[in-house]
């Protein structure tokens, strides 16, 4: 059986800017815009020289958007690529003088991309939101949002779920000048009755995890309860082979990303085995790495192939689609060789003739769904749960942002006139708990990934909030404008946010009930 093919990459990045630098903090943007960002518009030019269309969707979290579109983020990039092309040239330096030219090589390679990718962030202005704007205008690619700060939805209240949707959509719109027709719901957590509201804001389709569809066909879209937004299943086959422990990213001829330089952080050595010891670890060899990336193309080409000639087939005639989607970080950043195997695949299915390469909306333009279907509540977390954002030790995070939202409402909710400096503190206010909702702390404190940084980042914007939420109502010399204004320029996102996005439906009751 013939069908379509569609790959949707999850881009976002936590709130990093002024809150940290190293090893977690902003040095981890940078990382991931030299590491992943840059080359794949590398790679989409490429491909859109070869004649490839509609080969991919990408999800740009409003939270990610905002820092990439900062100037000082993109100043502070510039710097970055410097100081990683002297590391690397130090890197040289420090291998000629042990005679090993293996890694002398390598360190020369890493000195001359990243001066590459300085003049190549310098060519397009420092937009790297823009040059993605533009493959999408030209057909190549589809842009997806998110919500605001890329807030676990199923953890919070109707109000605040509504504000994370509505100022998602509002900085799309606004970053992008174009309305989304793509929601990505962060971790793929589906609860029942976001639909509703992502049709309020008239988007046309959203993403779940296989394990939503309770059984159902995941290989073809379904109208999602009792609105006309269409939810669409990535593949658990394609998951699997991809993001499972031991999925492609485990070859022994990858890049090890574990084992470290002293001098620069570069990485030299390869993956070499699962249960090799650091210290044994092999130098890496990119031809190797090459050739493997190439193998496990092939046979992915091959797993979609099988896929499709095992769905049922559609009454309606439609034709069936596999849905592969990733964060795109992965690419480059944790798996160094997943970009070329991307470039490999995507040019391996454009010429294929029983596959059409599709985004999501072009699918729906030719195959749009008519059965409706209750979607299971589930997640792409561990269990296919929530128990990776709730569990014993994020118990506490949760209580907190339960009352910092119901003091923000009950500000909100006065009928009050506020001062100019009142109005600012409340807005900074919504800020600081959009940033407190965001699903990066509860995950890093549960898998335990730079725990200590997610707590102290969860910490200090429950302060900040605190802080600019009880400077409400105060006047005069007991306003903290000082304390205010260093905040207001640390939490600097979303410049035009407008707090009546934190508002029910006028038919609702503060209960959430109908009125």
């Amino acid at each position: 059986m013939s069908g379509c093919f569609s790959l949707v990459l999850h881009t976002h990045m936590p709130y990093v800017k002024k809150n940290g630098v190293f090893p977690v903090g902003e040095d981890w943007l940078y990382k991931v815009m030299s590491d992943t960002y840059l080359p794949l518009l590398g790679m989409l030019s490429q491909l859109q020289h070869e004649g490839v269309s509609s080969c991919m969707a990408l999800t740009l979290t409003p939270v990610l958007v905002e820092q990439l579109a900062d100037d000082y983020i993109k100043e502070r990039f510039v710097t970055y690529l410097e100081t990683m092309a002297e590391h690397a040239g130090e890197d040289v330096q420090d291998f000629e003088y042990f005679n090993d030219e293996e890694r002398k090589e390598l360190a020369a390679g890493y000195r001359d991309t990243y001066i590459r990718k300085k003049l190549a962030f310098q060519s397009i202005g420092g937009d790297l939101l823009g040059a993605i704007l533009e493959f999408e205008d030209a057909g190549l690619i589809e842009t997806l949002t998110s919500s605001a700060t890329h807030a676990f939805l199923p953890g919070l209240d109707e109000r605040s779920v509504r504000a994370q949707v509505r100022i998602g959509v509002q900085s799309y719109e606004e970053r992008t000048g174009r309305a989304p027709a793509g929601f990505w719901l962060p971790e793929c957590a589906y609860h029942k009755g976001v639909e509703d509201i992502l049709a309020e804001e008239g988007v046309r389709y959203f993403l779940v995890d296989q394990s939503a569809m309770g059984g159902r066909a995941s290989t073809y879209a379904w109208l999602a309860g009792c609105t006309p937004v269409a939810a669409l299943s990535r593949s658990q086959s394609a998951h699997v082979s991809v993001w499972d422990e031991k999925g492609y990213p485990s070859d022994a001829r990858y890049l090890d990303s574990t084992k470290y330089y002293h001098n620069s952080g570069l990485l030299y050595w390869s993956v070499t085995g699962a249960d090799v010891p650091i210290d044994e670890k092999r130098v890496y060899v990119p031809d190797e790495a090459r050739r493997g990336a190439l193998g496990h193309a092939e046979g992915f080409v091959n797993d979609i192939v099988s896929e499709l000639s095992s769905a049922p087939r559609d009454d309606d005639g439609r034709s069936p689609i596999v849905l592969a989607s990733y964060d795109t970080e992965l690419f480059g950043h944790g798996w160094r060789e997943g970009l070329y195997w991307m470039e490999i695949l995507l040019r391996s299915l454009q010429s294929a003739s029983s596959i059409e390469l599709v985004t999501p909306s072009r699918y729906l333009d030719v195959n749009p769904p008519s059965a409706r279907v209750e979607l299971e509540e589930t997640t792409w977390g561990t269990n296919r749960d929530s128990s990776t954002w709730f569990n014993n030790s994020t118990d506490w995070m949760w209580k907190e942002i339960g009352r910092s939202s119901e003091e923000l409402y009950r500000l909100l909710d006065q009928d009050l006139e506020r001062s100019e400096e009142e109005r600012l503190a409340l807005v900074q206010a919504a800020r600081e708990l959009l940033l407190l909702e965001s699903s990066d702390w509860p995950y890093m404190v549960a898998k335990d990934r730079a725990a200590g940084y997610a707590t102290e980042r969860f910490n200090a914007h429950l302060e900040r909030f605190r802080l600019a939420s009880g400077a409400v109502g105060k006047k005069g010399r007991d306003l903290p404008q000082a304390a205010l204004s260093e905040i207001e320029e640390q939490d600097s996102l979303f410049p035009a946010l407008d707090t009546r996005k934190f508002e029910l439906p006028p038919e609702r009751n503060e209960n959430g009930d109908d009125a």
